[in-house]
């Protein structure tokens, strides 16, 4: 019982039943009501698919199709046991996307949740909240511990710019969703902005000499390009 009271103060989904499975793999139903009659803080979502649209280049989702959440910190304290959701995240909107048993998308409400992580194939991915510039977003992360490495997703929708001036043409045919990331250390709940660059991701540990010896001995020994892999076991040799 009192994992359903758990979860129904996660997604308040009025008169929505969820096709779910728990982490035994079980197969069960979960029914969502809502804590206030005009079903305030679930929105419907048009999203019926996750590819491409024609004549598009990129996407503003996680996955190109649906994939499989599970939630892992609400109300400041761990789920031990969470049903796992059919979901994918509107990384353009900052948005979380159920999928309900009648097949259409749904957007709950999830200002109570600080953590979850969802999982495609073989591809895995954990989102936590973070104020960033004076407002709480999931953002991504890549090392957790003393210290935390995550990245931060902004898309941008660019469309068709193409002119055809005879001789000279300019622009493109398509459109296109372009993805950028800025990455964040944190460290007592501060995020601080840090460049994917050794010189200056080793700077960003200056305050703290032991991390940044840590750092240095590692990197000493690691022969490959300075990027998010190596900017993510940096941080996980930090926090051994």
């Amino acid at each position: 019982m009192k994992k359903y009271l758990l979860l129904s103060a996660i997604f308040a989904l009025a008169c929505l039943a969820l096709q779910a499975q728990d982490s035994l793999g079980l197969s069960q139903t979960v029914s969502f009501r809502n804590a206030v009659s005009n079903n305030l803080g679930v929105r419907f979502s048009s999203v019926f698919s996750f590819h491409p649209k024609e004549n598009t280049v990129g996407s503003p989702y996680l996955y190109a199709d649906w994939g499989r959440l599970w939630i892992d910190s609400m109300d400041n304290k761990p789920v031990a046991r969470s049903v796992v959701y059919d979901a994918n995240i509107d990384l353009e909107k900052n948005m979380v996307i159920v999928k309900g048993g009648d097949g259409k998308a749904y957007v709950p409400e999830v200002n109570n949740v600080q953590a979850f992580h969802c999982k495609k194939g073989e591809e895995a991915n954990t989102f936590v909240v973070m104020q960033i510039e004076g407002v709480n977003k999931f953002v991504e992360q890549l090392a957790g511990g003393k210290y935390r490495l995550v990245k931060e997703a902004k898309v941008t929708f660019h469309p068709a710019d193409f002119v055809d001036k005879g001789m000279i043409q300019t622009g493109k045919n398509y459109d296109e969703y372009k993805k950028a990331y800025t990455y964040y250390l944190v460290k007592d709940r501060v995020p601080v902005k840090v460049n994917l660059r050794k010189k200056q991701f080793l700077e960003a540990l200056g305050r703290d000499p032991a991390a940044q010896a840590a750092a240095r001995k590692f990197l000493a020994g690691y022969r490959e390009p300075f990027d998010e892999t190596a900017a993510r076991l940096t941080i996980e040799a930090i926090n051994k």
